[in-house]
């Protein structure tokens, strides 16, 4: 949350950032206090700004209906899938207008390539808007179901383990058409195919085409009211000498499909890198933009004027 927070009801709420009422902050100097709208200036400065201005130990946050029941669940394909569920993701970004259904495509690249596709609805039945999705090929596995939320999460598989080394980029765009989702594929598959040189274990892009959630926008460290379209990077590697080459090839990897999303006409120099997926090389103007980078840095001479919070590490402002 403290970096924004993407979710399954992002299109409904907008981020987890904007549902806070109140935060619970431990300052540098110590003092503990409530902050809230009251104090516009904290309250911004926690909504994105990650770990600067001192330790959050609770938030309360406003909360929003759920049904007993929803749709969704996950479903697993071979890579022979890929082309059907690029111009299914490209349609259902481009066509849904049902700020219930949410959808999240993964692309692993590699040896043993697959796609994941994520369905969720926040209503216990399968929607039309889901409809781009009834392709011909069959899933290697599907959990699609109406269930509870908890089972529906809990039924989501992970194959993140202990012990690897890894990070996640990403760039923002404003929309997701099928020549840069095929880009997307095609980054996967080079560098997949790669991966096992330089002791690779995962390269995955995860797509995520939300709506226009940044009419619930608030005043945020994050700049989201244009809602930016964001595609995390994760890449996972068994070797510490490999860093700087894994770290290089996520940036080249972000960099061309920057390219493709100009040529695209998806691109939009002020929507800025989501902070959570951001590699950590990245400067705090390229997450917050200069406008909220001048205000945020003013706040943190404020509340933090010898630097207390810089010794937990993160993006430097």
């Amino acid at each position: 949350m403290l970096g924004g927070g993407y979710s399954w009801l992002t299109n409904q709420y907008g981020l987890t950032c904007d549902t806070v009422n109140t935060y619970n902050l431990v300052l540098p100097n110590g003092t503990i206090t409530t902050v809230d709208s009251t104090n516009e200036d904290l309250f911004f400065a926690l909504k994105g700004g990650l770990n600067r201005f001192g330790v959050v130990t609770s938030i309360v946050y406003n909360t929003v209906p759920q049904p007993d029941l929803i749709y969704g669940g996950i479903q697993v394909y071979g890579a022979d899938a890929i082309p059907a569920l690029i111009n299914a993701t490209s349609e259902f970004q481009a066509e849904n207008t049902d700020p219930k259904a949410q959808v999240l495509f993964t692309i692993d690249g590699g040896l043993d390539a697959s796609v994941v596709l994520l369905l969720f609805y926040d209503g216990p039945f399968r929607p039309s808007a889901f409809d781009p999705f009834n392709i011909t090929a069959i899933p290697l596995l599907s959990t699609l179901a109406v269930q509870s939320f908890a089972d529906f999460e809990n039924a989501i598989p992970s194959k993140l383990t202990g012990g690897q080394r890894g990070a996640y980029h990403t760039l923002m765009t404003t929309s997701l058409t099928q020549n840069f989702l095929t880009a997307v594929y095609n980054e996967s598959n080079y560098w997949g195919d790669l991966s096992a040189v330089h002791a690779g274990t995962t390269v995955s892009y995860d797509i995520e085409p939300f709506m226009k959630y940044g009419e619930h926008a608030t005043d945020s460290a994050f700049p989201h009211a244009n809602s930016p379209l964001p595609l995390n990077l994760y890449y996972a590697w068994q070797l510490e000498a490999d860093d700087v080459f894994w770290q290089g090839v996520m940036q080249q990897s972000v960099d061309r499909l920057t390219q493709v999303a100009i040529a695209e006409g998806i691109h939009d120099p002020n929507a800025y890198a989501y902070v959570n997926y951001a590699l950590f090389t990245y400067s705090g103007e390229q997450v917050y933009g200069p406008t909220n980078l001048a205000r945020l840095r003013t706040i943190q001479a404020q509340y933090d004027p010898n630097g207390v919070m810089e010794l937990a590490g993160g993006f430097a402002l």
